[in-house]
Order: structure tokens, then sequence, then C-alpha cells
């Protein structure tokens, strides 16, 4: 700070006499000397009695940096005449105020403005880019690094001093776009489709699905490995920052053909246009998944046999534990009538592809019959030297409770078992704990799973 001392400076010989300015320390004051005649020199005194000449202080004005008191003076000299001194100028120092601000480092440039805080002592001023009576607005400013003042000044002193910081004014994270669903992967790896994050960090995460893993999970276009049987993954891809979280998802449904596909026929298509692979037995050619075709219902319980479905022209399915992933995974859940399409002939196509049917009494039989050491069972289920893979979905009960789930797999016969009062659907069974293919019959309201078969 810059300060000029205008005194009317008044010549006396040998006076004492003096006046006093305060400065701030490190202020910049000038003395001045007018209507003088003579040479000029400024002179300087620690206590006011011992002088020393300033060197080549000689004009008519004096620059003082205050750094430390002392008593200033001018001396005159006229020819052969004594010197003439000034009145003493006395300049004590105050030491200005201990000035700090302390500020959020960062804000977000969707944040509304808000009042700055920080500086200390309390009472000052703060200015700079984006701060207007009193309150930093980030939208005014845009997205970068700012320096941010605050300025106090003591009432007493009338010292002042000036602190400042940086704050940084941060985009909020880019939507995440995960890329379009795959439902058809025929391959064990695919490459993902995610966007570029902006303001964030990205990362990839398996929200539903096992046995699948990432090249690069902080990579957009990372690469996912199936490594295990699942075959039905959602993948979440999130792009996180300090000013938030975004966040899409992608459904993959990988192929994987049968050991043993169907000669001209590796693949068969439903209704809803998913696609399954076949797998030639004998002379029979299978559907190589549970059927998943159909709009899913919710599964009520009561105290009574009951459907939740009905002959509406619109095929339906339950899931497993009324939750439609598992229809993904292991099939829907069909009861005897909706699976046979409301015929009650035997080998309806019911609700399989064109050109497929629900398999009759006598084509598990031949399948049974295949096997020759009566291991068809064994053969059949998840894991088995088939291929056939049959899963232990386990069945949705008459009454509308889920069952069996991991221990047995059930398949609907288009036969009926009718005695007496009865009229219910032939099944066939599958079970973790023994080898065998079993036949059965259940209540056509229960909800089991279908393997179509080709026509011959």
């Amino acid at each position: 700070m810059k300060k000029s001392i205008l005194l009317a400076f008044i010549f006396i010989y040998g006076s004492a006499a003096f006046s006093q300015q305060y400065l701030c320390r490190h202020d910049t004051a000038y003395l001045f000397v007018q209507n003088y005649r003579g040479a000029l020199n400024w002179q300087r005194s620690g206590s006011g009695s011992d002088w020393s000449t300033i060197s080549g202080a000689n004009r008519d004005s004096l620059m003082i940096i205050a750094s430390e008191p002392g008593f200033y003076r001018s001396e005159i000299i006229d020819g052969q005449c004594a010197p003439v001194y000034s009145e003493a100028v006395q300049i004590l120092i105050n030491d200005p105020p201990v000035v700090t601000l302390i500020s959020r480092d960062s804000v977000c440039s969707n944040d509304p403005a808000f009042i700055i805080t920080g500086g200390n002592p309390g009472g000052g001023t703060y200015w700079g880019p984006g701060i207007t009576d009193g309150k930093f607005n980030p939208a005014a400013v845009g997205l970068g690094r700012f320096k941010l003042y605050y300025r106090y000044k003591d009432s007493q002193t009338n010292c002042a001093d000036t602190a400042f910081t940086f704050i940084n004014v941060i985009g909020i994270p880019s939507r995440a776009e995960a890329g379009s669903d795959m439902p058809f992967i025929a391959a064990d790896s695919i490459r993902l489709e995610g966007n570029i994050p902006f303001n964030g960090q990205g990362i990839w995460t398996v929200t539903h699905g096992t046995g699948g893993r990432f090249s690069n999970p902080s990579d957009p276009s990372s690469w996912f490995i199936r490594d295990s049987a699942n075959l039905i993954f959602t993948l979440r891809w999130s792009i996180s920052g300090k000013c938030g979280t975004s966040f899409d998802e992608t459904s993959l449904k990988f192929f994987q053909v049968s050991i043993n596909p169907c000669p001209g026929a590796p693949t068969v298509t439903d209704a809803d246009g998913n696609v399954y692979p076949t797998l030639q037995i004998g002379d029979q050619c299978w559907m190589g998944k549970n059927l998943n075709v159909g709009r899913y219902v919710a599964s009520t319980v009561s105290n009574r046999d009951h459907a939740d479905m009905s002959n509406n022209n619109i095929i339906e399915k339950y899931c497993l534990d009324n939750d439609p992933y598992n229809c993904d995974l292991y099939g829907g859940l069909y009861d005897w009538d909706e699976a046979m399409g409301y015929s009650e002939t035997e080998g309806a196509q019911g609700i399989c592809p064109d050109g497929w049917h629900i398999p009759t009494d006598g084509d598990f039989k031949t399948l049974n019959s295949f096997y020759i050491y009566g291991d068809a069972g064994a053969r059949l289920k998840v894991g088995g030297s088939s291929g056939f893979e049959a899963y232990f979905a386990g069945d949705r009960h008459a009454q509308g409770e889920f069952y069996s789930f991991g221990a047995s797999g059930f398949f609907w016969q288009s036969s009926s078992y009718i005695y007496q009062f009865y009229n219910e659907g032939y099944i066939r069974e599958v079970a973790a704990c023994n080898g065998l293919l079993v036949k059965n019959h259940f209540n056509k309201k229960t909800g089991i799973s279908v393997r179509c078969l080709k026509n011959k």
C-alpha cells in the first residue's frame, strides 16, 4: 500500500520537536519538503537524537518502506550558513492483521449460488470471478479453476491484508450409456459398448448372472467373458464423479449350440423371437433349453387350486419365485392347459414353435429307452452327457406356491391321466437325487417346464 505524508515542514534550529505517523508494515510512504533553498539531505535516527544521513537521499521527497520504526528529518545547507533542520517525523509501525481464507475446494457446475465463508477475521470483503454480493455462482463462470479473494481491514490500526484461495468448478458426470441389449451372442465373449465418461470415472459391474468377468472393468469397450454355464447376464455401466452418478444397463444372452445339434436345424425360434439350440438324441430332435415364451404373470397364493393364466389368446408364463429374471435362466413354468394351447389332443403343438409339439408319452418312452442302462435321468440333467441340460427348475404348485427348485425338473407330456374324478396331466421328472426319468401325474393347474419336440 502506498501512503503520502504531506507535512508542512517548519524549519527550526536544533529543535527536538517531532510529529508521529503510523504506517502499516510494508506500506510505502513519501515525505515531502517544499519551498526550501539550498542543498537538501534526508536523515534518519533510531532514537531521535543520533542522526545519520541517508545515502543518495537528496531530493525533495523521500520514499520509505515501512519495515521498522524510526525518526526522519531533512537537512538544508545554504552556502556557508549553518545547517537548518526540519521538524522530525516519527514513523511507527503497525502489523497488518493475519488474514486467512479457507473455502470449499470444489463445487459442481449445477450447484446453486452460495454464500462465501471462511474468511478470518470476519467482517471483510470477498471478491473474484463469479462473486456477487458475497455469493459465488458456479453457473456464472463455467468449468475451471478460479481464484477468490478476501480482504480484511483492522478498524483500530487501519491496516489490512488480503488472502486468496482457489475453487474448482466441476461438471456433472456424463450420462451413462451401456449400449444396446445383445439377445443373441454366438460366442463366449463380447465387446461392450459403453460411452466414454466425462467428469467422472466409469466402471462395469454384473447386476444379474454369475460366472462372467471383464477384461478391464473401467474400459467402456471392455470385453465381457462368460466362463460358466450361465448364459444370461445384466451388466451395469456406471459413471461416477464428485457431482453425482449415472448408470445404464444392458442385457446379454449368450447362445450356445448344443453338443449334437439336429442336422439342418441347429436352432429353433419361438413366437416371441427367442432362439433355442436343438439337440439330436437318437432319431428325435429336442429343443435344447426349456421353453421361455409368453407374457409373465405373477402367481398368487390361495387355499384352493387355481390358475393365474387363462385362455385369452395370449401365451402366459410363471417365473420361479415371481422373478421374471428366473425365466431367462430356467425357462417359463406353464400349467397343462396353457402349455397345450387349451387343446386336449395328444401331441398338440400347444405353445411350441411351428413344426414342433408337446411330447407324448410315447415320445418320452423313446427318449428313455435310448439310454439302455436305465440312466436317462442322469444323462439328461444339468451336467449330464446328453447335452439336454434339464434344469431343476421346480414347479409352481396348484395353490400358487413354488417348490422343488434345485431338487427336481418337471416336463409336461401332452397326455392326460384320467381316473374317476381325476383329470391330471402326465409329467416326466429328472431329480438331483437319482438318475431316473420318472413318469408321474400332476394337477393340470401346476406350473412346470416345457421341452418341445420336433415333428417327424
